[in-house]
């Protein structure tokens, strides 16, 4: 079958076989945010097109940001808990062009205070991880998927019965593009990434501690070409403390998501005393969305059948 998952910032496409390993990928810098509605379908059309020949008919299923009010087609959010069986009664089937395709439904909750929260992708990594985890992990576990808006995940029960979302990616982004605390070229520095993450154990308020980004060059305690790093140690380190005192330190944090990514939350979750686990995102989203189409493809044959 053909995963794909579309965000904010990127294509990728995977053709998954029987077991859920990748055997071909095509990943490509075309957002969601970026593009038009026309613009989305040539993407998605010229992507099936090059794909080898054995691979052209293999059921399509869409996950991310592409189900959005923004994207090729907007499905609804289903009401946490949410276990892998509800997504596939709620697979939405669409069709580009000669191109039929299914795009996996969002997921909503409403957490601290009344505050609605919302996500749309990262569902399909958690159904991947769901199917290596063991029996203890199942019953409850806390996951977390960086990237341009984190997520933080309960999991209990085999069910995502909670989660909140950190609009630390993007935020980020942001800064560095367009406000005066990051400026010129930059390098990732580990030691400035620490610091930044490290600051975060004082009793200071976050907005304060980000203007340090700035206020540190000014004082000589940094270069101006680490700032990015320190900032990004500042907002991440920032993430894993509310959410540590949010959930509690669980044995394990199971971190999902791109090695680079993966790796900083690692080294935040430690200076914090948590202890956690990589998987690997890409792997997770094929493995997940294998699972969809099996059983979206044994319903239908049920149906047929009956």
């Amino acid at each position: 079958m053909i995963a794909i998952d579309w965000g904010g910032t990127n294509f990728r496409l995977q053709v998954v076989n029987a077991v859920g390993d990748i055997v071909y990928s095509i990943t490509r810098p075309i957002g969601i945010n970026q593009s038009s509605r026309a613009e989305l379908e040539q993407c998605l059309l010229d992507a099936i097109i090059q794909l080898p020949a054995q691979y052209a008919n293999a059921p399509i299923v869409m996950s991310g940001a592409v189900g959005s009010n923004i994207g090729l087609y907007e499905t609804p959010y289903i009401e946490c808990p949410v276990n892998p069986y509800q997504l596939v009664e709620h697979l939405i089937n669409i069709q580009v062009s000669d191109v039929n395709a299914f795009i996996v439904p969002g997921i909503k909750t409403h957490v601290r205070e009344g505050l609605p929260d919302v996500m749309r992708g990262e569902e399909t990594q958690i159904l991947g991880w769901m199917q290596q985890a063991s029996r203890a992990e199942l019953k409850e576990a806390l996951l977390c998927l960086p990237g341009t808006h984190s997520k933080w995940v309960l999991v209990k029960r085999g069910e995502i019965v909670d989660f909140y979302t950190a609009f630390s990616g993007e935020l980020f982004g942001s800064l560095c593009a367009h406000s005066l605390l990051v400026s010129g070229t930059q390098i990732h520095d580990e030691t400035a990434f620490l610091q930044g993450v490290k600051v975060n154990t004082r009793d200071t308020f976050l907005l304060n501690l980000m203007f340090s980004a700035r206020s540190r060059v000014l004082a000589g305690l940094h270069e101006k070409n680490v700032s990015a790093a320190y900032l990004s140690g500042v907002l991440i380190g920032a993430e894993v403390k509310a959410a540590m005192k949010l959930y509690g330190k669980k044995k394990n944090i199971h971190l999902i998501g791109a090695d680079l990514l993966v790796n900083s939350y690692t080294t935040a979750i430690q200076i914090y005393q948590g202890k956690s686990i990589k998987h690997q995102g890409a792997l997770m989203a094929a493995k997940g969305a294998r699972l969809l189409a099996n059983r979206f493809l044994v319903n239908h044959s049920l149906e047929r059948r009956a």
